[in-house]
């Protein structure tokens, strides 16, 4: 049977697989949107007409809790984030639209094309930025009302409302794949929420009444359209954005005879119970989309409070150990480690996460329960620290197997800070395309981890789909030093067939990583580990062997960083490779290759990581002769 699996074309196995894994609800969700998307829309129906007639002719709308939340989130930013946003808004209603390090010169930012041509040159994810007013976001974050923010800013974004509400209608072919994708209706929700309680905010009160009717029919608009188009096809993050956008919506309407406040908590609730761990961290297992819900959370019990309603017990201690697997993540860098899909710049930065999750209630005496303390590792980061630093390993699963979108080769990789500085990077993320950039960040290869031959411990392809799992059993020992041991076994209807062990002590002054593999492949294929280095980092290879890893600043006879003594191989090779910190943008970087075989039996290799200063060059070499 496997054999006969292997034959199929590889796009055939891997939409059988992905089809095969998928939950009922995502099945009957994907059949929903693509009769709604392609048959209803052929039918002689007024889909915006029926949505217009449900909007009440008066609405009674109560600003206080978005604003009160608002106030607290932007407190708690920094100084260089609000900055940021002050400037993105700037840029933007100047008619320089910039979304994924990807700029658009805007002919006249007041009369806004929405289905620009030049869009299509674009990834998706560049329009449903725009659809979902992102710069409006900026504006609210960046500035504390409006009268502090530049005249133009106000005046160019109070007519993309304006003009929004006049000529995007619901119902067009195709539209659950731009203007009205769930996603970007979600985020357009809490976007125009949160501009509503900051137009209407401030010293002055003095807003075109015409711009209040706008905002407050396009919010009921949005959220009636919402409540019909829950993501269940998609899953994943995506439900937690539907609920806290319903729940926005249903607080900004406090009278109106809706169940959005309800059916936004229950979204939560269920969401919440399927995908946060028992460790606390997100089952997509990307630091990114972990801060991204954990943020969304906050502001559903900041916002919640904030309009006197009593917070059920479920969302507090959701929350909790969400914020707590945050902080639990937080390197010396203080940025988000990049496992699986994850960049900087999508998320709120790191110390801006805590410091709101802080400020809403959830400080640093909000710790684990000791049954759910992030070193059980359901989720599977895992951090050996020294007196020089601190390594994180991802020990767990790619991910859940039903949504395969986020998930990266990455089993049993390794990150490296060494004082406070990033030395040992994952890949990052250039784009959600289906090409070759994708997958590499995707790849085994893309990680600091051990490649057998040119194959794929999971198989992977397009932008998304993931082949036959496998995933690591694990051992972990918070002792001194501290003792790592992960081990997989390729899935038999993977045509990848070998097993792999890494083990890693973490002593005063170093770290010892150590590999073994055997199987089929390992007697046909090199053993490849992989270490890949900040592009800040200029790495050498002396006479003896030793990596040198320095700063690029550093002079040459001054002391490396780290030293890397590569352990059982002495053929090593560096090479450069791309480095994906942020949507959209390339950074070249040093990549050290060490390898191994082909040979029968079992194959070992590993490697030293000796911090300058560090005693790591008195370690016995004889262990990697060790069983």
């Amino acid at each position: 049977m496997t054999e006969h699996l292997q034959a199929l074309p590889k796009a055939v196995r891997l939409y059988g697989h992905t089809l095969t894994q998928l939950e009922p609800a995502q099945v009957l969700g994907m059949v929903e949107r693509t009769t709604r998307n392609s048959v209803l829309t052929r039918l002689p129906l007024d889909f915006d007409a029926r949505y217009d007639a449900a909007i009440p002719q008066t609405l009674s709308v109560a600003t206080n809790p978005v604003k009160t939340d608002l106030r607290l989130l932007r407190t708690e930013l920094s100084e260089t984030t609000v900055e940021m946003f002050q400037q993105r808004s700037r840029r933007a209603a100047d008619g320089n639209l910039t979304f994924l390090n990807k700029t658009i010169q805007l002919r006249s930012p007041d009369q806004l094309n929405w289905f620009d041509d030049r869009f299509d040159d674009y990834p998706l994810l560049w329009p449903l930025k725009l659809y979902a007013f992102e710069p409006l976001r900026w504006a609210s974050l960046g500035f504390k009302d409006p009268q502090s923010a530049p005249d133009r800013v106000v005046e160019v974004f109070d007519q993309w409302i304006r003009d929004w509400t006049d000529s995007i209608e619901i119902g067009q072919p195709g539209y659950l794949r731009d203007v009205w994708t769930p996603w970007a209706v979600s985020l357009r929700i809490q976007t125009l929420t949160r501009y509503l309680a900051w137009r209407t905010g401030g010293p002055r009160k003095d807003v075109p009444e015409r711009l209040t009717e706008a905002l407050t029919k396009e919010i009921y608009r949005n959220s009636l359209f919402l409540a019909n188009h829950i993501e269940g096809d998609v899953g994943g993050n995506h439900l937690v954005e539907n609920g806290l956008a319903l729940l926005m919506g249903g607080l900004t309407f406090p009278d109106a005879d809706t169940s959005w406040v309800s059916d936004g908590i229950s979204v939560l609730g269920r969401t919440g119970a399927e995908q946060f761990l028992s460790d606390g961290g997100h089952y997509e297992r990307s630091p990114m989309y972990h801060a991204i819900v954990t943020t969304r959370f906050v502001t559903a019990c900041a916002v919640l409070a904030a309009s006197n309603r009593s917070l059920p017990n479920w969302l507090t201690a959701m929350t909790r150990q969400a914020v707590a697997y945050l902080r639990y993540l937080c390197p010396p860098d203080e940025r988000l480690p990049l496992c699986n899909d994850a960049v900087f710049g999508q998320a709120l930065p790191l110390g801006d996460c805590l410091g709101y999750a802080t400020a809403a209630g959830f400080g640093l005496g909000d710790r684990p329960a000791p049954a759910h303390n992030p070193a059980s590792g359901e989720t599977g980061y895992y951090w050996l620290d020294t007196d020089h630093g601190r390594l994180l390993v991802d020990g767990g699963p790619v991910g859940p197997s039903h949504l395969p979108g986020h998930s990266h080769n990455d089993m049993l990789s390794i990150l490296l800070w060494v004082g406070g500085q990033r030395v040992l990077t994952d890949t990052g993320v250039y784009d959600y395309a289906s090409n070759d950039r994708r997958q590499y960040v995707r790849g085994v290869a893309g990680h600091n981890t051990v490649q057998v031959g040119t194959t794929e411990p999971i198989e992977i392809g397009g932008k998304y789909l993931m082949g036959a799992r496998t995933e690591p059993t694990v051992q972990y020992e918070r002792t001194d030093p501290a003792a790592f041991g992960g081990h997989y076994v390729t899935n038999p209807h993977s045509p990848a067939s070998y097993q792999h062990t890494r083990k890693i002590v973490a002593a005063d002054d170093w770290w010892l990583v150590r590999d073994t593999l055997r199987g089929p492949d390992t007697e046909t294929e090199p053993c490849i580990s992989r270490l890949h280095f900040h592009p800040d980092i200029a790495v050498t290879i002396n006479e003896s062997g030793t990596i040198r890893a320095s700063h690029q600043t550093v002079a040459d006879d001054d002391p490396p960083l780290l030293n890397v003594h590569p352990l059982g191989t002495n053929d090593v090779r560096t090479t450069t490779t791309e480095y994906f910190a942020e949507f959209g943008v390339a950074q070249e970087r040093q990549t050290v290759e060490l390898r191994v075989g082909p040979k029968s039996g079992t194959t070992a290799l590993g490697y030293l990581l000796a911090p300058s200063g560090s005693d790591g060059n008195r370690y016995d070499s004889s262990i990697e002769s060790e069983e």
